[in-house]
């Protein structure tokens, strides 16, 4: 049978109440950690993502519409050689130079939603066992620690035995209740010699009484004569 070390049931109660109020920390920064994950991944593939190609898209449109007015531009040459169209060329390689920006952010992106899916795979694995723990066997382990406080103060409140009544000696009376009689009673005769041999006779009385039987004797045998 095993055997244990219990010295305060209050040590017992004062454990589960910070058990408890561990879980319920557990569980709020579990929730708290879960929804940051869950923003930085809508942040991550819905706002960077959508921007990102938003700006791809705005600036295919700029390029076209530096490329026009630059045509535009170099037509005015035809007719005039003062005409210069520096300013639609520089303008043409700044839209360029943003398209490329953004076709590569939206590249990195799509790079980084992956590994971020991994990362955040990696994370539930480690703490999904402890917010099964919290929810199922937290539940176990604080009945078990209600029954253990119940099981000792029921244990503390019982009270000694009282010593247990022997039984009566083998050879008794046949009253079991009654305790047995030292000695027995004597029948009546045995009674009268038991008390002639406790008393014994004084020497001097036993001596006159002789003489006196003896007187008797003579003087009856002196009648009949």
């Amino acid at each position: 049978m095993s055997q244990a070390n219990v010295r305060s049931i209050d040590a017992i109660r004062e454990f589960k109440l910070a058990l408890i109020s561990f879980a319920e920390d557990a569980r709020i920064g579990l929730s708290a950690m879960e929804m940051e994950i869950r923003q930085v991944r809508n942040w991550l593939e819905r706002d960077q993502l959508t921007y990102w190609k938003a700006q791809v898209k705005r600036c295919h449109e700029d390029i076209a519409e530096a490329r026009t007015e630059l045509h535009r531009r170099q037509l005015s040459q035809i007719n005039s050689d003062a005409v210069s169209d520096s300013d639609q060329k520089e303008a043409l390689r700044k839209a360029k130079r943003r398209l490329e920006h953004s076709e590569d952010m939206v590249e990195r992106i799509k790079k980084w939603v992956p590994v971020f899916d991994h990362a955040m795979a990696e994370y539930h694995s480690q703490s999904q066992p402890l917010g099964d723990r919290l929810s199922g066997e937290l539940v176990n382990s604080l009945a078990v620690l209600d029954r253990m406080v119940t099981v000792l103060d029921e244990y503390v409140a019982m009270q000694a035995p009282s010593a247990p009544v022997l039984p009566p000696a083998e050879g008794a009376g046949s009253d079991a209740g009654s305790p047995a009689r030292a000695t027995t009673e004597p029948e009546p005769g045995a009674a009268a010699e038991t008390a002639t041999e406790a008393a014994p006779v004084d020497g001097e009385q036993a001596a006159a009484d002789t003489a006196v039987a003896e007187e008797t004797v003579e003087s009856t045998e002196g009648a009949r004569s």
